[in-house]
């Protein structure tokens, strides 16, 4: 499994992802999702926060300020959109999100994803590890952090004009 440090080195792959919210013992899937690129699709929700799901226009949202993981499949078949859309209503099944996404499901996804065979094969994948995970930190995981750094720059800085 791929363990991702920032959005900015996230795969551009298409892939299924799921956004994780709570810590510890009170994890959730918070919402479910696909994306043609995966990279981009994060970015929109967690920067750009330009989605559908983060803008605040329907009833119900995502607030990313609440994400604290990201997890994400990969499958060869995930390049026919169809195929995408069809795997991610099983994604729905197997995570059980809060959220869902919107996107529109065709005939053809629709028809996939009532065989059986395409249910059992994409169903180990959900039920199997993702092929990656990016952990975001809290804001005072974050402050954490950039002490941390501004005291090891301190120490670095001492230790050179001795």
């Amino acid at each position: 499994m791929k363990r991702g440090s920032s959005i900015s080195k996230l795969p551009t792959c298409p892939a299924v992802y799921a956004m994780y919210g709570g810590k510890g013992r009170g994890v959730y899937v918070a919402y479910v999702g696909t994306s043609k690129s995966l990279k981009q699709r994060i970015g929109q929700h967690l920067l750009n926060r330009d989605s559908s799901v983060t803008t605040g226009t329907s009833a119900v949202g995502l607030n990313a300020d609440y994400v604290t993981k990201i997890a994400w499949w990969e499958h060869p078949g995930f390049d026919d959109q169809d195929f995408l859309r069809a795997a991610e209503l099983v994604a729905f099944d197997v995570l059980d999100p809060a959220l869902r996404s919107r996107g529109q499901v065709t005939d053809r996804a629709k028809k996939l994803h009532t065989s059986k065979d395409f249910q059992q094969k994409m169903k180990s994948v959900f039920q199997g590890e993702p092929a990656g995970e990016l952990n975001i930190p809290s804001l005072e995981e974050a402050l954490d952090r950039i002490d941390e750094l501004e005291k090891r720059i301190d120490r670095l800085e001492k230790s050179k004009r001795s």
